[in-house]
């Protein structure tokens, strides 16, 4: 049988967006209505990086593994969803926490669609290489946390930053527990949101038959317009606030690591924890609701359960 080593499913994007659109204006967990007017999506600029890499990795990992040979996936939905407490910083750069009843989505249609937490994406592009190594790739949309200067005594006069959508592409290479990957976004409904790009690396490890432990380190790209947004003092803030003003710029705003365990309590349901570091770098962590009022250092843990199908 001839090598396939991609495949393209463009219905799995059109259902994607479509999906994703639609929960945005049901989604009850913004404060504010969101209907974004997105008329159009050019991520040309944006994701010409990503097209590069992929036909890069494509050229030097050579003959990739037939399908055949690929990792099998359940057909259909399949996934788990649950319901959890989390404890986290009350905004990005805050001292202070809050605590939170937080979802926790992760659905799955066969090897094509994903929805997990707060993204949803296709795996348009996937194959095996000679090595043994598993590449997806494929468009993902995302949901952008806002923030209300009620939210902290810190951010009083600052205004609030309304929630959006982000559009962009992913990477993932994945080989015996070892899970490396890309994602790369762009806000589409603010122009003055920005963009970010994320680069993690992780490995999943099972401790006995019921449970399982995640380990990851990653750190985060962010773009001039998101860092004025989220953590520049302009004028006016300035005056309404009392802070002073202080200009962000582009560059990594954050590395960190996390560790997720999963407990299987009987075949369906199973317990879950997360923990969470992550140190704010350059002029994020320079910002004076951060260096002043806040701090570098942010912590975040949950527990929940879910049901898995």
């Amino acid at each position: 049988m001839p090598v396939t080593p991609w495949r393209l499913n463009t219905l799995s994007c059109k259902a994607i967006i479509s999906f994703y659109l639609e929960a945005l204006r049901h989604d009850h967990y913004h404060r504010n209505t969101l209907l974004p007017k997105v008329t159009k999506m050019t991520l040309t600029k944006m994701t010409s990086a990503v097209v590069a890499g992929m036909a890069i990795l494509i050229s030097a990992t050579g003959r990739a593994a037939a399908d055949e040979d690929m990792p099998s996936m359940p057909a259909g939905l399949h996934g788990s969803i649950g319901m959890g407490v989390a404890v986290m910083p009350e905004y990005e750069g805050s001292k202070d926490h809050k605590t939170r009843a937080m979802p926790n989505i992760n659905l799955f249609y066969g090897d094509s669609l994903f929805f997990t937490r707060m993204s949803a994406g296709a795996n348009l592009l996937r194959f095996k290489t000679a090595q043994g190594v598993v590449v997806t790739a494929g468009p993902l949309l995302a949901l952008r946390r806002g923030r209300d200067q009620d939210d902290n005594e810190a951010l009083n006069g600052l205004g609030d930053i309304d929630p959006g959508l982000d559009a962009g592409a992913f990477v993932r290479l994945r080989k015996q527990g070892w899970q490396a990957s890309v994602d790369v976004r762009q806000n589409v409904t603010s122009s003055d949101e920005g963009a970010t790009v994320k680069l993690s690396v992780g490995h999943g490890m099972p401790l006995g038959q019921k449970f399982k432990l995640r380990a990851n380190l990653e750190t985060t790209w962010a773009s001039a317009d998101y860092m004025k947004t989220f953590f520049g003092i302009d004028a006016l803030q300035s005056a309404r606030s009392g802070i002073a003003q202080y200009e962000a710029g582009s560059g990594f705003k954050e590395a960190g690591a996390s560790l997720a365990a999963d407990y299987a309590v009987t075949r369906d349901w199973a317990g879950f924890a997360t923990l969470r570091y992550k140190r704010l770098l350059g002029d994020a962590a320079d910002s004076p609701i951060v260096a002043d009022h806040g701090s570098r250092d942010q912590v975040s843990a949950g527990i929940g359960i879910k049901y898995r199908f």
